[in-house]
């Protein structure tokens, strides 16, 4: 039990900083909630470069797809995401608290509450966020979140 005395586990806590870009996107929703959404801000997804490949990050209803994307290190992120209906694309650098629970009731499973999951900032301070153009507030709104790089107006809204 001597090696207890000489390694201290609080010492070597540290929080996990992570960089991703999360693109807001029109969308194509067949069911008739999806008039209740912003236009431009009815899907929010991302993608982040791990230092070897760009990951995608892509929750849907039916499934959460992560994908390796065919990029390399010198490519922008306009050429990486090449969706044709994105309208805002955000630089998002988060500290990822482990320490914390993340949402202690249960809450619906859309892309919304998958993008607070993966980027740490959900919880009790964050439980009226539902929508993506909330979350596209927030992250703008708070300043140690995320600065927008890049807002297409190529969406175009049907009535």
């Amino acid at each position: 039990m001597s090696w207890l005395k000489q390694v201290s586990f609080l010492d070597s806590w540290s929080y996990e900083y992570t960089d991703w870009y999360v693109i807001f996107e029109h969308g194509d929703m067949p069911w008739l909630l999806s008039n209740l959404l912003q236009p431009g801000f009815r899907h929010v997804w991302a993608v982040r470069w791990d230092g070897f490949n760009w990951i995608s990050f892509n929750p849907r209803l039916g499934a959460t797809t992560i994908e390796i994307l065919p990029f390399g290190p010198k490519d922008k992120i306009q050429n990486v995401v090449n969706v044709t209906n994105c309208s805002v694309i955000i630089h998002v650098n988060v500290r990822q608290d482990h320490s914390r629970i993340r949402n202690p009731w249960p809450t619906l499973f859309t892309c919304v509450e998958q993008m607070k999951g993966l980027l740490g900032i959900g919880g009790i301070k964050t439980w009226w966020i539902y929508r993506p153009y909330q979350l596209f507030k927030y992250l703008l709104k708070e300043p140690r979140y995320g600065t927008q790089i890049e807002t297409s107006t190529t969406t175009t809204t049907t009535s």
